[in-house]
C-alpha cells in the first residue's frame, strides 16, 4: 500500500471513530434529558424531511450512514491538511479542528436545509460532541503516525510551557470553584446542590430550583463543562502572561480578560434561566471566582520570577528591551545556541 493510500485510510479511520464518539455522546445526552434519539431523530428530519417534525427510525438509521460517512470525509481531509501545513498530529490540534470544522458544517447544514436552528440540540453540548470528536480523531492520527507515543501530549506538555501552565493553572481555579461551592452547599443548601443546579439547567432546561435533579449523572456532566471551561480560561490567561514576561503591560490584559469572564458566565446563566442567579448570593458567585483568579495568579506569578520584579519595580510600563531578560531568546525560550533555557522558579 503507497503512503498516499495509507494516509487516505488513516484518515477515514480515525473520521469513521469521532462519529462514533460523537453520536454516542449525543446518545448519552438524550438519555440524560430521558429523550432516547431525540438528536438524531431532529437531525434525520432536518436532512430528509426539509425540518419538518422528527424522523422514523429508518430515516434514523440513513442518517447515521449520513454522519459516519460526513465524519470519514472530516477525517481524511484533516489527515490530508495536517500534512500539507505540518501541524503536529494529537488530541489538541484536533481538538481545535474538530471544534471549529464540525460546527461550523453543523450549523451551515441547519440554515441549508431551512431547518430551526433554535430548535436543534443546545449549543453547548455541540461544542462538547464536536470537541470531544475532534481530540479522537487528533489521537488516533497521531497513534498511526511517525511520532512516538500513543497521544503526544507529554512530549508536548514538556516543551511547551505556555500549554503546561495553562492547564495547571485551569485545573487550579476549577479545583478552587468547586470546592468553595461544595462547602456553601453543605452549609447553607443541599450537598452538591451547585453542579446539580447548573447542570440541570445546562442539559435539562429546568426553569425552577424544584426541579433539579441531584443525580450522579447531571452533576458529573456539568463538572465535565466546569474543567473545560476553566482549561480553556487557564490557557489564555498563561499566552498573556507569556507575553507580558516581553512586555509588562499585557498584564492589565489578563485583569481585563477575568472582568469579562466573570461578566460572560452571569450573563450565560442569566440568558438559561433567570431563577439560577435569585437562587445564588451574588456574593457567592463573585467570592468563588475571586479565590479561583487569586490561586491561578499565585501559580502563575511564582512561575514567572522576571515578571514579577518588573511589577514589584513598578515598570510596568517598559518596553521589551528594558524587561530583563527579556529579547529574542527570551520571547522563544531559547537561548544562543538555540537550546530550550531552564525554567526559573523560586521553589
Amino acid at each position: 500500500m503507497t503512503d498516499e493510500a495509507q494516509d487516505l485510510r488513516d484518515g477515514l479511520i480515525a473520521g469513521v471513530l469521532a462519529g462514533l464518539a460523537v453520536a454516542a455522546y449525543f446518545l448519552l445526552v438524550d438519555t440524560l434529558r430521558a429523550e432516547p434519539l431525540h438528536t438524531p431523530r431532529f437531525l434525520a428530519g432536518a436532512l430528509f424531511n426539509g425540518g419538518e417534525g422528527e424522523a422514523g427510525l429508518l430515516l434514523v438509521s440513513a442518517f447515521t450512514a449520513v454522519h459516519l460517512a460526513a465524519f470519514a470525509a472530516i477525517g481524511g481531509t484533516a489527515h490530508l491538511l495536517f500534512r500539507l501545513t505540518d501541524l503536529p498530529l494529537n488530541p489538541l490540534t484536533g481538538g481545535v479542528y474538530g471544534l471549529f470544522v464540525c460546527t461550523v458544517l453543523f450549523y451551515g447544514s441547519l440554515v441549508t436545509t431551512g431547518s430551526a436552528v433554535l430548535a436543534a440540540p443546545s449549543w453547548p453540548a455541540v461544542l462538547v460532541g464536536n470537541l470531544i470528536g475532534g481530540v479522537v480523531l487528533g489521537t488516533y492520527l497521531h497513534w498511526t503516525g511517525p511520532e512516538p507515543g500513543v497521544t503526544g501530549l507529554a512530549r508536548h506538555l514538556d516543551e511547551n510551557r505556555v500549554l503546561r501552565e495553562g492547564l495547571v493553572s485551569g485545573l487550579l481555579g476549577a479545583a478552587v470553584v468547586a470546592a468553595w461551592f461544595l462547602l456553601l452547599d453543605g452549609v447553607m443548601r443541599q450537598p452538591l446542590f451547585t453542579p446539580a443546579a447548573l447542570g440541570s439547567l445546562l442539559f435539562h432546561g429546568v426553569a425552577n430550583p424544584e426541579n433539579v435533579r441531584l443525580t450522579a449523572a447531571t452533576v458529573g456532566g456539568y463538572t465535565v463543562v466546569h474543567v473545560a471551561a476553566f482549561l480553556l480560561f487557564g490557557m489564555v490567561v498563561s499566552a498573556l502572561v507569556a507575553q507580558a514576561d516581553r512586555m509588562p503591560s499585557f498584564i492589565f490584559g489578563v485583569v481585563l480578560l477575568g472582568v469579562v469572564f466573570e461578566l460572560f458566565f452571569v450573563g450565560l446563566v442569566a440568558s438559561l434561566g433567570t431563577w439560577v442567579l435569585q437562587e445564588f448570593a451574588w456574593w457567592s458567585v463573585l467570592g468563588g471566582n475571586l479565590l479561583a483568579a487569586l490561586a491561578m495568579g499565585a501559580y502563575l506569578w511564582r512561575r514567572h520570577p522576571d515578571l514579577r520584579r518588573t511589577v514589584l519595580d513598578g515598570d510596568v510600563w517598559a518596553d521589551e528591551a528594558a524587561v530583563p531578560g527579556s529579547g529574542p531568546g527570551r520571547a522563544t525560550g531559547q537561548g544562543p545556541a538555540g537550546a530550550e533555557a531552564p525554567e526559573e522558579s523560586t521553589e
